[in-house]
């Protein structure tokens, strides 16, 4: 009854494992591994195998060994499956020679089950017993007492196995990648640990025959590891097998060797000497394991015995490069980086020279290549959203499929492992590519996630080799810091000027240090309808200085898909929060002015002052209201709204950064809001740019020493509105009929009026206008 129990519990993990690895297959590949129909089949198997054992009693020995036959012929067919399994895996198709062949050995199996085993009887006694002719006779009997039931056993669980994954192993080693020779060693290892258990099974049953009853338990390795096996996506490392076994050896086997000696010790002394002098020796191990745990601990945690998990450390590596240094200082200090982190063996970059040709900029191994002709697959690579492949992908990713040729092209021609592409929006500026990891290792899913994660570093660092230290831009200054003050600069002022009438904008971006993260951008939408941005991001330097310039980018890049203004800023927030450096926040706010009706659309994004001067009561208040920062949060939308303001002629709208109101006079007192209200009132006649710099001006005049942080300072102003033009159309037409009426001669007066239909009405400019 036990036997039938293991044997019930076994055919269930057969029928869950089948549904489990069919699952997973259609997720992840697509459903044709061969691996899955063998658990199918070796389900159905133990079924009828566990429902025949139930019936034993039942039947009679001719037709209980009709059944049997049953079973070991499903069984024969699936080690035949098993077989041609391997050699699936090493060819990747089956033609019909192995159809062929694979019906022929189901003959073979059919044949010895059917012709050659005389009865099979199963208990509890003696186990699976076949009776079946001796093959030799005579004195050969004696030298090889074989019969066809091990002959059979030999053949089907054996050699046919054997041969398959020989074969499978040999064409691996001759032409597969690694990750496939990889597999091939996960497969032979579910082979050999089978052999294994069947092998403990035998010498089980040498002593209780009975346990041979739980025969199909040997497939179980098998059946789990070979799916296992296939969706296995990356090859370990060097680093990585030493790393798992050192693992096991001081993690697992030696505290279980000084656990097991301290066992054997503590019942020595307790049958020799005692409880007491046993109890002193259990104390003494006690403390050995307290002090072998605390010596373990640390080299537990240790990068060594995590070797892939590189995340924090290469973040941190790449936040700390100095793009104030040479470029080739830099380059190899951001090979040194991957090389460490990601045991990347080589790399070079590659800068867009224009007119589809790539120069070589920086080489590690001194190999340059010729890659002019693969821009069209790098722009392919973009539309489908991928600016990092590696490798291994080729073969996986659906995604790629259309360009799997090319891309093999690539990876062969240029010796390279990973692709980064460097892109503003459809723009290639250049490509990174990496060889092979250390070890002629590929790169794994691990490492794509985590370059695809880092992917703006590596952008800023392709950035700085094109607009920063290439040679024939910087040619005599030594590729130092002010080229780079210059080119930012340039892009920062890179903005689209207010030319309507109505509205005069002018703004000012001082930084601290050289070159900052603060921007004014201003953009035009429509004739009647202009955009502005202003903020700050979080950092200093360089750094910060280039997720502006890719913020700036990123911005106009959204317009072009987004007619929403307030999806806009959640779109700009999610970009700032997975794409830019993390920890990265954006202070700001955006503004929209619509000439048509006379109003600015804003959201506050956390700008600390925004003002608003009212000629007609000579005024100046706030009206930034609550705002929240861009960058913290996954989803801006529930804490940002759309504000709207009506302006008229004169008004004045003055933003500014906390560089402006929070700086310090050497007395340590603040420059403050009210006294940037008070310089709008008394500057309130001069144009937008000189309120501006007005601004700037006092605040040098007020701290008296260096500049602690970034100022900018946005000025609009409102020249004239619909009703200010409309009341000068009024009063033109007034004091053109009141001088009319002065004139005495009826003649003139005539031509007068005639004159005055030409004047246009009042309810003409406002038709006009609207």
């Amino acid at each position: 009854m036990t036997f039938i129990i293991l044997n019930l519990f076994l055919s269930l993990f057969f029928i869950f494992e089948t549904v489990l690895a069919d699952r997973i297959e259609n997720r992840i590949d697509d459903g044709t591994n061969p691996a899955i129909a063998n658990i199918l089949i070796l389900a159905v198997i133990t079924c009828l195998y566990t429902l025949f054992l139930v019936v034993r009693p039942s039947v009679t020995p001719a037709l209980f060994t009709l059944l049997m036959r049953i079973c070991f012929l499903l069984e024969g067919c699936m080690l035949v499956n098993v077989m041609f399994c391997f050699i699936y895996y090493a060819w990747k198709y089956s033609s019909g020679i192995t159809y062929t062949l694979k019906f022929f050995l189901y003959i073979v199996a059919g044949y010895f089950i059917f012709f050659q085993f005389k009865e099979i009887k199963i208990t509890s006694d003696v186990g699976i017993l076949v009776r079946s002719n001796y093959l030799f006779s005579g004195a050969a009997r004696t030298y090889f007492p074989w019969t066809w039931y091990s002959l059979y056993r030999f053949i089907f669980e054996f050699m046919l196995p054997a041969i398959g994954c020989l074969v499978m192993l040999v064409r691996n080693e001759m032409k597969a990648q690694k990750l496939d020779r990889h597999r091939g060693y996960i497969y032979t290892l579910g082979l050999a640990a089978t052999w294994l258990l069947t092998g403990g099974l035998y010498l089980i049953s040498k002593i209780y025959p009975g346990y041979t009853i739980l025969h199909y338990y040997m497939y179980v390795p098998l059946m789990i590891i070979l799916p296992y096996g296939s969706w296995v996506q990356s090859a370990p490392s060097g680093r990585s097998l030493v790393s798992f076994f050192l693992k096991v050896v001081f993690l697992y086997i030696m505290p279980a060797a000084v656990l097991g000696a301290a066992f054997m010790l503590v019942y020595y002394l307790n049958e020799t000497y005692g409880i007491m002098v046993a109890a002193i020796g259990l104390a003494v191990v006690f403390a050995a394991c307290f002090l072998v745990n605390m010596i373990y601990k640390p080299l537990k945690n240790s990068k060594f015995f995590h070797s892939s998990d590189y995340a924090q450390a290469f973040e941190k590596d790449l936040a700390s490069i100095d793009y104030s240094g040479e470029m080739d200082e830099i380059a190899d200090q951001m090979f040194g980086i991957f090389n460490r982190n990601a045991e990347a063996s080589s790399m070079a970059v590659y800068i867009n020279g224009g007119n589809a040709t790539f120069e070589n900029a920086y080489t590690s191994n001194g190999k340059k290549y010729k890659i002019d002709s693969y821009e069209i697959l790098f722009e392919s690579l973009l539309n489908i959203g991928r600016n990092v492949v590696i490798f291994t992908e080729v073969e996986t990713v659906h995604a790629l499929s259309p360009f799997k040729k090319e891309l093999q092209d690539f990876f062969k021609k240029t010796e390279a492992d990973a692709l980064f592409i460097l892109n503003e929006g459809r723009d290639v500026h250049g490509i990174i590519i990496l060889g092979m990891k250390a070890g002629n290792d590929h790169y794994k899913e691990y490492d794509l996630s985590i370059f695809t994660k880092l992917y703006s570093y590596f952008f800023v660092f392709g950035y700085y080799m094109r607009n920063i230290s290439n040679k024939e831009i910087i040619g005599t200054v030594n590729r130092e810091l002010r080229m780079s003050a210059q080119i930012i600069t340039s892009i920062q002022e890179n903005m689209d000027a207010v030319k309507n009438p109505r509205l005069d904008a002018g703004c000012i971006m001082v930084p601290a240090h050289n070159i900052g993260g603060e921007f004014v951008d201003m953009i035009r939408l429509t004739d009647s309808r202009h955009l502005f941005v202003m903020g700050d991001l979080s950092g200093k330097g360089i750094a910060a200085s280039m997720s502006m310039v890719i913020l700036k980018a990123i911005i106009r890049a959204y317009l072009e898909e987004t007619h929403d203004f307030k999806q806009l800023v959640v779109k700009v927030n999610k970009f700032i929060r997975y794409n830019l450096q993390k920890g990265t926040i954006f202070a700001g706010m955006f503004a929209i002015i619509n000439f048509e009706n006379d109003t600015m659309y804003y959201i506050n994004c956390g700008i600390p002052a925004m003002f608003l001067y009212t000629e007609a009561y000579n005024n100046v208040i706030e009206i930034q209201g609550s705002g929240h920062i861009l960058g913290f949060v996954n989803d801006i939308s529930p804490y940002i709204s759309v504000k709207q303001i009506k302006l008229h002629k004169n008004d004045i709208v003055l933003a500014c950064t906390d560089g402006l109101i929070e700086s310090h006079s050497l007395r340590g007192e603040q420059f403050g809001k009210d006294r940037i209200q008070r310089l709008m009132v008394a500057n309130a006649m001069y144009p937008a740019q000189r309120m501006a710099q007005f601004e700037h001006d006092e605040l040098m005049r007020f701290m008296s020493h260096e500049m602690e942080d970034d100022v900018s300072v946005l000025v609009m102003k409102y020249l004239s509105s619909i009703e200010s033009e409309i009341e000068e159309a009024r009063a033109i037409k007034e004091e053109f009929m009141a001088s009319m009426e002065q004139e005495t001669d009826a003649a003139e007066m005539l031509d007068a009026a005639e004159f005055v239909e030409d004047v246009p009405d009042a309810d003409e400019i406002i038709s006009d206008n609207v």
